[in-house]
């Protein structure tokens, strides 16, 4: 199509002629649009027209969230480009690859519906961080302020700080002080000292304090305070017990344990107090029963009347507490 021009001095019939071939072969009748699927009758209304049809099959819009739309036609370049907080890989056939950078930082709350794995070197949460299911952290996690997890936390790194509170395997330590404070029950199925000496257990529904000492010695620093009674299982762990017990004391009572080797001897020993137990002379007057002597038992008169309330008898007695043998002897 050439370009059509009408000069100054055309006359009105070249104007005519002019306009009507461009109209009729440039510009073209608008019904011949309608078989397209094109329905203006302007040339602008039909470019229009002609762009949608184009864009919907050569072409594609982007939108975002916020509903804004932007055409991507046909030759343009839809280009995604990499941030500080996103990688961008664009591959073979038509494929885009989004990735994290090494190090991500999250300046608000970052909310994890299932599982997160961080498997890099260094992972830092800014501010508070909710966690739906699982998380796994690799090696180092740094959170500034709190971490919310509903399931479960892995952690397989060396070493974990929480605070002051260390994790390294199955070794918990302060990284502040000697010593960790739990201000609720801790309860635990059994306790030991670092070397394990001493162990903290039950047995059989009983609490039980073990020795772990060849020896089986377990050293009392303090004074310990019991109730009522102390019971002893003796070497044979059975129904029978020997049990020590006291009367409610209404004054401080001491018992004193001599410094000897020997067997304690209670009111229900027999037979086994011997004369190597009783030092020569400690059995005087006083320690003998006083008992009156009446006529009866005096065999003649050596012994006057008025003597007999004087008199007293030592009776040597056997197993059974029969009379062996009695001696008089002049009361104190």
């Amino acid at each position: 199509m050439a370009v059509k021009n009408i000069a100054v001095t055309d006359t009105l019939e070249t104007f005519r002629t002019t306009f009507n071939d461009l109209a009729a072969n440039d510009f073209g009748d608008p019904a011949l649009l309608a078989p397209a699927g094109i329905s203006a009758t302007s040339v602008v209304g039909a470019v229009i027209e002609l762009s949608s049809i184009v864009a919907a099959g050569q072409a594609f819009y982007i939108e975002d969230d916020s509903s804004t739309q932007q055409l991507v036609g046909a030759g343009e370049i839809l280009k995604f480009a990499s941030s500080s907080t996103i990688n961008a890989v664009v591959s073979a056939t038509d494929t885009v690859t989004f990735s994290l950078p090494n190090n991500v930082t999250i300046a608000n709350n970052l909310t994890v519906t299932n599982t997160l794995t961080a498997s890099g070197t260094s992972h830092v949460l800014s501010n508070d961080t909710t966690i739906g299911n699982d998380l796994t952290v690799n090696n180092d996690a740094t959170v500034s302020n709190d971490l919310t997890v509903t399931n479960n936390i892995t952690a397989t790194g060396t070493t974990h700080t929480l605070g002051t509170i260390e994790i390294n395997g199955n070794t918990i330590r302060s990284t502040d002080s000697t010593r960790i404070n739990i201000n609720d029950t801790f309860r635990a199925t059994s306790f030991e000292t670092s070397t394990g000496l001493i162990i903290l257990d039950e047995v059989s529904g009983f609490p039980r304090v073990q020795s772990a000492r060849v020896d089986d010695f377990l050293v009392f620093d303090a004074t310990p305070i019991f109730n009522s009674s102390i019971l002893f299982e003796g070497s044979t762990s059975d129904a029978f017990e020997t049990t020590v017990t006291v009367v409610d004391p209404t004054a401080d009572r001491t018992i004193t344990i001599p410094n000897e080797t020997g067997t304690l001897i209670t009111t229900g020993s027999s037979n086994v107090i011997t004369s190597a137990m009783i030092v020569n002379g400690t059995i005087v007057t006083a320690d003998i029963g006083d008992d009156q002597i009446t006529e009866a038992k005096v065999a003649n008169d050596a012994i006057g009347q008025d003597q007999l309330k004087n008199v007293v008898a030592l009776q040597i007695l056997n197993s059974s507490g029969g009379v062996l043998k009695t001696m008089y002897g002049a009361g104190a």
